[in-house]
C-alpha cells in the first residue's frame, strides 16, 4: 500500500487532510470556497484551524492527492481551483475504512457544574443560563440549514443523505443538552430555596432583636 493510503490512529493524526479531500470528494472548489464550504458544513462539529488549509493543500498537491488547476477571477488567494485525484480518493477511502476515534472530552459546562457545590446555586444557574442562550442560537442556525437543505433538496448530490444524518445529530444534542440544562436548572433553585429560607429567617430575627433593644417610646 503506497504511503499516502496509510493512517494511523492517533488523537494527535492530523485529520485536516482528510476534512479537505472530503470537501473536494463533493466538487472541486478554489481555497477560498473550501474554507466556506467548511464552515457552512463539518464546521458545526469539526473545528479546523484555517490557518492549515492552504498548506495541507499544497501539501496533498506535493502527494498526488490533489491537483491544482489554474483559475480567472473569484475570491481568495491562491488564483487555482483544486480538483480530487483518483490517488486522493483512495487515500479518503482507506481513512473511512478505519474505525473511527472516541476522543476523550475537555467539557468545561460539566465540570462547574460537578463542582457547583462550592458555590452558591445561584451562580452556576447564571452560568447554564448563559449556556443555553449560545446553545439557542446554535440551533437556529442548525434550523436554518435543514430548511436550506429541504429547499434544495440537499443539491441532488449523492452524499445528501449523509448530510442530513450529521445535521440530524447536531440538532439532537442541542435537544437534548437544553432539555439537560431544563433539569439541572430544577435542580439549582431545588437547592437554593433553603438557602433563601434561611437568609430570610436570618433577617427576620436580626429586625426582632432590633425591635427588642428598642426604647419602648421609640417602638
Amino acid at each position: 500500500m503506497p504511503p499516502a493510503l496509510v493512517a494511523r490512529r492517533s488523537s494527535r493524526e492530523n485529520r485536516t487532510r482528510y476534512v479537505v479531500l472530503g470537501m473536494l470528494n463533493a466538487g472541486a472548489v478554489t481555497g477560498y470556497g473550501l474554507r466556506q464550504r467548511i464552515a457552512m458544513s463539518v464546521g458545526h462539529f469539526w473545528q479546523e484551524s484555517y490557518g492549515q488549509i492552504y498548506p495541507t493543500l499544497r501539501q496533498l498537491a506535493a502527494e498526488g492527492l490533489v491537483e491544482a488547476r489554474a483559475a480567472r477571477g473569484g475570491p481568495g488567494r491562491g488564483g487555482a481551483t483544486y480538483h480530487l485525484t483518483p490517488r486522493g480518493r483512495a487515500a479518503l477511502a482507506a481513512w473511512l475504512a478505519l474505525p473511527p476515534l472516541l476522543e476523550p472530552r475537555r467539557n468545561e459546562v460539566l465540570l462547574k457544574v460537578f463542582f457547583a457545590g462550592a458555590a452558591p446555586p445561584g451562580v452556576t444557574a447564571r452560568n447554564l443560563e448563559g449556556v443555553a442562550a449560545e446553545l439557542r442560537t446554535q440551533l437556529e442556525q442548525l434550523e436554518a440549514v435543514r430548511a436550506q437543505m429541504a429547499v434544495a433538496g440537499g443539491g441532488g448530490h449523492p452524499d445528501a443523505p449523509y448530510w442530513r444524518l450529521t445535521l440530524d445529530f447536531g440538532l439532537s444534542v442541542l435537544h437534548t443538552m437544553l432539555e439537560w440544562i431544563g433539569r439541572a436548572q430544577g435542580v439549582l433553585h431545588a437547592r437554593a430555596a433553603p438557602a433563601r429560607g434561611a437568609a430570610r429567617t436570618r433577617v427576620s430575627r436580626a429586625r426582632r432583636a432590633i425591635a427588642a433593644r428598642r426604647p419602648e417610646g421609640t417602638r
